[in-house]
């Protein structure tokens, strides 16, 4: 075969279909968006599961084959916020070597990227205390290492003299304090975007951080 055959060679089937593994991912994923948005309608405790299956328009046993019990949900859709917070570290690092900088990109991305996965995400306001111990071991795990992260970021910041010398660590509770008050009260129907919210954070919290000494950002 020459290589003008070749080049014409219609791709394979499989190469152009996802497989069996990555459309069950997504589906299982819309699923925990689809739950996240019912829980911020009507609370944690007050959704069940029939509810969550009607917002999809499946029935119960199809919403049984990508998820078992609303704490599975609940443990899933903290793992979106997880995976948004890394990769929100990760896109600030490769942004710019400034360390106060990387805070403000931190945060307007982190909360653009949970609010356009999760839509409602007062899920996330659900104490970890309410999940079983099997998915609570493995949640406080990924908190503490998210929370090493941001005191570095927040320690590198001080280092450089950009934020006003203090404990890294009231300062990252600070910082996601007010970040995570907003699953309480954020709609995506609201008049503000999720970037919207991520820039107007960024100017309060940094601006606390620098300390009233020092000129505002």
């Amino acid at each position: 075969m020459d290589d003008a055959q070749t080049l014409k060679k219609p791709p394979r089937w499989a190469d152009a279909v996802p497989d069996r593994e990555a459309q069950f991912d997504t589906k299982r994923r819309a699923v925990v968006r689809a739950a996240a948005r019912a829980f911020g309608r009507s609370g944690f405790h007050n959704t069940s599961l029939d509810e969550v299956a009607e917002a999809l328009g499946v029935t119960k046993p199809a919403l049984y084959r990508y998820v078992r019990t609303k704490h599975e949900i609940l443990y899933e859709a903290k793992c979106i916020a997880f995976e948004a917070g890394l990769k929100a570290r990760t896109m600030a690092f490769a942004a710019t070597p400034d360390p106060v900088q990387r805070i403000r990109l931190y945060v307007v991305a982190y909360i653009e990227l949970v609010t356009g996965e999760l839509g409602s995400f007062a899920v996330l306001a659900e104490p970890v205390t309410t999940l079983p111990p099997e998915y609570r071991d493995l949640i406080m795990a990924r908190m503490r290492e998210a929370d090493r992260a941001l005191r570095d970021m927040v320690q590198a910041g001080m280092d450089a003299g950009g934020l006003a010398p203090g404990d890294p660590k009231l300062a990252v509770a600070f910082l996601m304090g007010a970040i995570n008050h907003i699953a309480r009260w954020y709609s995506p129907d609201g008049p503000l975007t999720g970037r919207q919210i991520g820039e107007a954070f960024a100017g309060f919290i940094l601006n606390g951080l620098v300390g009233m000494d020092r000129p505002r950002l």
